[in-house]
């Protein structure tokens, strides 16, 4: 097994395996105003939404988890077909495989399973200084058919990882030069430490429209990269590298506050959105969508059903969610302005 399919197997047993979240959910400190008197019909609420300019039927991403092995094409299998009976976008996991080992990307092919509903590829944009550029980028979007790509940013796991790329010298100018020769949309998401009000200016004044803030409160990557650096029979403690970080960087609660003040720019909310009150939070804060992950990992493991039940259980919550405040669609959900 390659070293980058051995990564991937290791990230999957170890959110599995141990406890990777190393703090509360930051929704959990947000009030949902409450109205006693809705005057609403539950059964008109609407939870038709857009991404990226898809039309979608609720505002629910299921977030990137893995590819490039066994699990992955499991994991994106489940996903895409769950996805397409529920008409809600996914996207896959980090793609630098298929660039380095061609024959995976039969992994990350699911696209003819979810014709018709947003998927989005996924590299790295501390790649750009690794010998990936425009055609490299276009290679990946037209190897699996991608409707949209995310650019990871994720310079605090790649410190924890024992063979990171920590190069972030120059990014923002290499990829401002390659933002208007995309064809199609992208998002510039993080993965679990959270994204600040200056990097996200930045981001937008070169042409970034959509931001995954990916914030604390859920999934820790630079926990998980810490396990990784356990030798055998070594248990996790203070002094790991891992451990010492896992809950640096910004709530996503607190991303998504700094984040709606930027003119022009579109939120995803990822990390600590566990059910669909959080989702509804997120979007009464100002986000447009609500994503995660875990669950949805655990879910894919067990069945394509076992994916489409739980998209079920968060529009569901979802739409209690906006019973109890008196709202009848996501348009008057997102001008909640909740603080």
């Amino acid at each position: 097994m390659s070293q980058i399919k051995k990564r991937k197997k290791q990230h999957i047993d170890t959110v599995q395996n141990h406890l990777v979240e190393p703090s509360d959910s930051s929704f959990d400190q947000v009030k949902l105003p409450y109205k006693a008197l809705p005057e609403i019909n539950f059964d008109n609420i609407s939870l038709a939404s857009q991404i990226c300019g898809f039309e979608v039927a609720a505002p629910i991403l299921v977030a990137s988890m893995s590819g490039g092995e066994q699990y992955g094409k499991i994991i994106n299998t489940r996903v895409a077909e769950a996805c397409e009976v529920e008409n809600i976008p996914f996207g896959l996991g980090s793609m630098r495989i298929v660039l380095e080992k061609p024959e995976s990307v039969t992994t990350f092919a699911v696209k003819k399973l979810s014709p018709s509903v947003p998927m989005f590829a996924n590299l790295g944009l501390v790649q750009l200084n690794y010998g990936v550029g425009y055609d490299e980028i276009m290679r990946v979007i037209d190897l699996v058919g991608a409707d949209g790509i995310y650019f990871h940013i994720n310079h605090l796991q790649e410190a924890v990882q024992p063979e990171g790329n920590t190069n972030y010298a120059g990014i923002l100018k290499k990829f401002e030069k390659i933002i208007p020769r995309l064809k199609i949309p992208f998002v510039v998401k993080e993965v679990g430490h959270g994204i600040d009000y200056e990097s996200a200016k930045k981001l937008r004044n070169i042409g970034v429209e959509w931001i995954d803030v990916a914030g604390t409160g859920g999934t820790s990557w630079a926990w998980i990269e810490g396990y990784r650096r356990l030798k055998e029979n070594e248990t996790m403690n203070e002094r790991n590298l891992g451990y010492i970080f896992k809950e640096v960087g910004i709530s996503t609660v607190d991303s998504i506050r700094e984040l709606k003040k930027i003119d022009g720019l579109h939120i995803i909310a990822s990390g600590g959105i566990r059910n669909g009150l959080h989702i509804a939070k997120a979007i009464g804060m100002g986000a447009q969508v609500g994503s995660l992950a875990k669950p949805f990992l655990h879910a894919a493991l067990d069945s394509t059903e076992a994916v489409i039940s739980l998209i079920q259980d968060l529009k569901y919550e979802l739409k209690v969610a906006m019973f109890c405040a008196g709202i009848k669609n996501i348009e008057e959900l997102n001008n909640l302005d909740i603080k």
